[in-house]
């Protein structure tokens, strides 16, 4: 039993010298704070422009009739918005979107989380104006 925990206390004390050496290296760089998934998600981030609604229609990305997937890049749907928005994420496979979350200007905004990787999706933006900014999903 107890040459069980002392490799085990071993490992552990190397995996957290490798985070704190990891953490070190990372410190003075200009990216989002949090661990390297959150990091590398935000990486593969990229500009979009939403679609103008109209009268009695919500703006939209992508463009009507068609879906995002959700990537292995990120477990969640992110946005940063340019302009304040109120925004949801519609789901191909149920038909269903869920609750508006106000996205805030210039600032990532988790717009559904734990999403299955391969899901097809849409944003709603509250209002006829079209959105644009950053999308990592």
């Amino acid at each position: 039993m107890h040459t069980r925990i002392v490799p085990l206390a071993m490992t552990t004390a190397l995996l957290a010298g490798g985070t704190a050496a990891m953490a070190t290296g990372t410190a003075g760089a200009a990216e989002p704070k949090g661990d390297v998934t959150a990091q590398s998600c935000y990486g593969s981030a990229r500009n979009y422009t939403g679609t103008p609604g109209g009268p009695g229609r919500n703006a939209h990305w992508p463009a009507t009739g068609t879906y995002a997937y959700a990537t292995r890049n990120c477990t969640d749907i992110n946005l940063k918005v340019n302009y304040t928005r109120d925004v949801r994420v519609c789901f191909k496979n149920t038909g269903q979107c869920n609750g508006w979350k106000k996205a805030k200007k210039g600032v990532w905004k988790v717009a559904a989380s734990n999403v299955r990787d391969g899901a097809g999706f849409y944003i709603q933006f509250k209002g006829a104006n079209r959105s644009t900014g950053k999308i990592a999903y």
